[in-house]
């Protein structure tokens, strides 16, 4: 199978081994080509695939793409594997590979989990289940099969692919005997083959909370058709019979989901989650020997509740004071934040999800609406892909978000701040509106990190190189881990010539952050202008191994200069074939895309291909690019070149003066 897979599938996917096998497919461990990441390959079994519509499958499925919630794993791509010696043709989906184990192998190893892990967990497939079922879809197979666990993250596969075999194998799916869904967590109305709803998947959910709580399912027996006759002959047993732990109001909202009539259930999933968290506040314990993902998220979460409990010995807030949040709504927006920080394709990602279901669960959240502006602004920017976004409304997205924060009447310097990040994309070619934004963002707070970074980038885009180590410094100074802050000095000292000082800051960056992919890849930028190759090879490894998309190109981009630099001629333009097939992919191509790939091609002397290169990029007057083409050393063979000089706004100056600033600020110290 694995031979016809990687046949069929030739140059977009690469089928590495079986990962396991289902009811209904068979999961492969598969690399994305284009993208250069790992995926989960589904490929439906035969016998299911003889009977269904494969087309219209394929067609349904792609109709999940628009579901957005930080637990849903999204489909990535599905097709069709062609027909081969009589076997019928295979249709197949991709999602992003997720490590960590299933809630299925937890259990069979730990059996009964703790009473805050098992809550836990089904409130956030709870929350992906409703924006499901706001969507029309029912999961129609919840099961622990099929809720994944990667450290305290709890993510749901397979959304729409039941509802998808149903729709399109019909009657021909009961006459082969094939079910959809899995007996021990079948609602009775789907085990009975009647029409089902939202309600369906609470019964499947319910089944699966009960089992994290006992340690088995509530109706069990020795075949299939035993469990189902259980089911519709006897009521689930009491969870308190068996573990007295648990208190009584969290057994009783489980029994109502498993009443067998849905009318006799919660109206819809979150009702039922909220009766669970109203009976489980005043009895759960924090968890012991949890993992702490992050010391901020759960000071976050103290502050919270420690200012509900003093808001609620107050009374009401009084007016003007700013409304207190649901502590899960806040978690999800500094969960977003940290996700944005990471600056990677993943962390965008996973910030627009978190952003997201933070304004879904609260549209008054101002701050949550500019965190979701950003991230939308960071993905068009460098061009990260967000499933079911065509790439031309993402900016649009961002203006929505933004405009939706204004309208909550807040007005403050992150307000300001974010108007000046979303109007640098709208005219990249002036900074007029961002500088007067950005400003006022710090004339209302002066300590706001990311502000001072924004006011360096524009002052550095407009020519002001001192203004912008300036600020720069003062990023750093109101806040000393503002990674961003950090490493941007040292890439300001990479423009001005000043190599040893640039070294100094991105070490310090990565010492703040040993995963900041900005910072590994300057490592590389930097070294080489140093003469250390070595390094600078070992520096783009690194970020190429922490990259995704476009990132893992622009570095593939810098590991094919070094070669070039090394004199390893041949290595280095085998190595831009690919990335030159690459980065083709990408229409309209990124700034950075651009620019460090004819920066690569320079090193190997190719300047007919960098310019190729760089006049693909549009619109030339964006004034990013022009800081590039102004102050990057690695273009400096072709500064003289006419077709390079007519793509200047500013003249370029001379390589030994650095760009545009004075030799005291260059020599400076790199100290903090």
């Amino acid at each position: 199978m694995i031979d016809r897979l990687n046949r069929a599938l030739a140059g977009r996917y690469l089928v590495e081994r079986e990962l396991g096998r289902g009811g209904m497919a068979t999961v492969w461990l598969a690399s994305d080509l284009r993208a250069q990441q790992p995926v989960a390959l589904k490929v439906l079994h035969p016998a299911l695939a003889g009977a269904i519509g494969a087309d219209r499958f394929t067609r349904e499925v792609k109709l999940t793409a628009t579901l957005h919630h930080p637990s849903i794993v999204p489909v990535l791509e599905t097709g069709i594997i062609p027909s081969e010696e009589g076997d019928p043709p295979l249709p197949w989906y991709t999602m992003p590979f997720i490590e960590g184990e299933s809630l299925r192998a937890r259990l069979d190893r730990d059996g009964a989990l703790p009473l805050d892990d098992a809550l836990r967990i089904a409130g956030d497939v709870a929350g992906a289940l409703e924006t499901a079922h706001a969507q029309g879809i029912v999961h129609r197979d919840i099961k622990p099969e099929n809720v994944l666990l990667q450290g305290d993250r709890v993510y749901v596969v397979d959304f729409g692919i039941a509802k998808a075999l149903v729709e399109t194998g019909g009657e021909r799916l009961t006459s082969t005997g094939i079910a959809i869904g899995t007996p021990a967590y079948m609602s009775p109305e789907q085990a009975s083959a009647e029409a089902v709803d939202a309600r369906s998947d609470q019964y499947s959910l319910a089944t699966m909370l009960y089992e994290m709580l006992v340690g088995e399912p509530p109706f069990t027996g020795p075949t299939a058709q035993a469990v189902v006759a259980r089911r519709f002959a006897e009521p689930a047993r009491p969870i308190r019979t068996v573990r007295s732990a648990v208190p009584e109001g969290i057994e009783r909202a489980v029994l109502r989901g498993l009443e067998r009539a849905p009318v006799d259930r919660y109206p819809d999933v979150a009702s039922f989650v909220r009766d669970l968290q109203r009976t489980s506040g005043a009895t759960r314990a924090p968890r012991r020997g949890s993992r702490i993902v992050s010391a901020s998220i759960l000071l976050v979460v103290v502050l919270v509740g420690v200012a509900v409990a003093w808001e609620s010995k107050r009374g009401p807030a009084p007016a003007g004071r700013p409304p207190m949040r649901d502590s899960l709504v806040v978690g999800l927006y500094r969960r977003g934040l940290l996700s944005y920080d990471t600056r990677r394709p993943a962390g965008t990602l996973d910030a627009v999800a978190a952003f997201s279901e933070a304004v879904r669960r609260d549209s008054s959240y101002a701050q949550a609406w500019m965190g979701l502006a950003k991230a939308y602004v960071r993905s068009y920017e460098r061009a990260f892909h967000i499933p079911g976004v065509s790439s031309d409304s993402v900016l649009r997205l961002a203006i929505f978000a933004v405009e939706r924060a204004e309208a909550t009447g807040l007005e403050n310097a992150d307000t300001w701040l974010t108007r000046a990040i979303v109007s640098r994309q709208v005219d990249p070619t002036d900074r007029t509106a961002p500088l007067r934004a950005v400003r006022r963002a710090i004339a209302l707070d002066s300590t706001n990190a990311s502000a001072w970074h924004y006011l360096a980038m524009d002052l550095m885009e407009t020519g002001d190189a001192d203004g912008a180590l300036r600020s720069w410094r003062r990023s750093v100074a109101v806040d000393s881990t503002y990674t961003q802050g950090i490493a941007f000095l040292g890439i300001a000292y990479y423009w001005l010539r000043s190599y040893d000082s640039a070294m100094t800051w991105t070490d310090s960056a990565i010492a703040v952050d040993p995963n900041y992919l900005l910072g590994w890849s300057y490592v590389g930028l930097i070294e080489e202008e140093r003469g250390d190759l070595a390094r600078a090879s070992a520096g783009f490894a690194a970020a190429t191994r922490l990259a995704a998309e476009v990132e893992r190109v622009n570095n593939m981009a810098g590991t094919a200069e070094v070669e070039a630099l090394a004199g390893r001629g041949a290595r280095a333009r085998a190595l831009l074939r690919d990335v030159d097939s690459l980065a083709s992919t990408y229409d309209p191509v990124p700034v950075h895309t651009a620019v460090f790939v004819a920066e690569a091609h320079v090193a190997a002397g190719e300047f007919d291909r960098a310019m190729t290169w760089l006049n693909r990029y549009s619109p030339s007057g964006d004034l990013h690019f022009q800081l590039h083409l102004r102050c990057d050393p690695s273009l400096d063979p072709i500064a003289g070149d006419k077709r390079f000089r007519a793509l200047l706004l500013r003249e370029r100056p001379p390589p030994p003066r650095g760009c545009g600033a004075g030799e005291s600020l260059r020599t400076r110290s790199a100290g903090y």
